[in-house]
């Protein structure tokens, strides 16, 4: 049989990534006609389209999305065979906003002053398009704020964290429900895990906020809230310099909102180097 060669699958690896065959030529210095060329013969050993052609932009079929998780795990072995040096390589990595803007910069910046030679690539979005990245082979780890159930992955704890209510500093830091229900609450948006352990509380506690305003960036909840738009919720972690320095406060209420950010894993194949930074993300060396 004519099996397909390294280069092919190289190939397919950098389409899904980039959604563009110029892209993915230019990538693995290829020219354009080499590239389509690479690609025809793919198909033509697979035995079938692997993309669906949309104006300029290629997208997967359901049998390159299957054969996705099996291709990562030939090219992750590949590169070890050629390169078993377990502190150089790339890393991919996918978090929520919380964790990519306020955890893993620190984090990323003591690796790799351990280990120079490691290159990160780092996604944020919200926590169930982790899941779905994770799911196209997009990154190696992914990080969440909120539960998930997932058969696909293996879900581990990492670090607990608290979500607050927070206000401009004219207002009280003790309101009654009523005061606090009447505000305008201004949240994340659906499928964030800031927004779930939210939902959470308030079905707990039988609350319905009068008034919602969803905004998908944490940054802009805390523009809307020192603008006296409403008041806000979000991870302490990205509310805490603005409360130290008398531009927001924490408000006060029963709501129960702290949350363990988790690590999402492959069930199937970790390389050494993410072996090597799973046990840095545990241990701290």
């Amino acid at each position: 049989m004519n099996y397909p060669s390294p280069r092919h699958w190289l190939l397919l690896d950098a389409i899904c990534r980039q959604h563009s065959l110029t892209k993915a030529a230019d990538l693995l210095a290829l020219s354009q006609p080499a590239a389509s060329q690479a690609l025809k013969e793919l198909e033509q050993r697979v035995g079938q389209p692997l993309f669906l052609r949309q104006g300029r932009q290629l997208i997967p079929t359901q049998h390159t999305l299957d054969l996705l998780p099996r291709l990562q795990l030939f090219l992750d072995l590949q590169q070890e065979l050629v390169n078993s040096d377990p502190d150089k390589g790339e890393l991919r990595l996918v978090a929520s906003e919380t964790v990519g803007c306020y955890l893993l910069p620190g984090l990323l910046a003591q690796f790799t002053a351990l280990y120079p030679q490691v290159e990160f690539k780092l996604r944020l979005c919200n926590s169930s398009e982790v899941l779905h990245l994770m799911h196209q082979q997009q990154a190696q780890l992914g990080f969440i704020e909120g539960p998930v159930l997932s058969a696909e992955f293996h879900i581990q704890h990492w670090r607990q964290d608290l979500t607050v209510l927070f206000g401009h500093p004219r207002l009280h830091q003790h309101l009654s429900t009523g005061q606090l229900l009447a505000q305008r609450w201004i949240v994340r948006e659906p499928g964030s895990g800031t927004r779930a352990v939210l939902e959470h509380e308030l079905a707990r506690l039988h609350w319905t906020p009068q008034h919602l305003l969803e905004l998908e960036r944490p940054e802009a909840i805390k523009q809307a809230v020192k603008q006296g738009l409403g008041i806000g919720c979000l991870p302490l972690l990205a509310v805490q310099d603005e409360v130290n320095s008398g531009q927001l406060i924490v408000l006060d209420s029963p709501l129960q909102l702290q949350r363990h950010f988790r690590l999402v894993q492959h069930k199937n194949y970790q390389p050494p180097l993410l072996q090597k930074f799973l046990h840095f993300l545990h241990h701290g060396d």
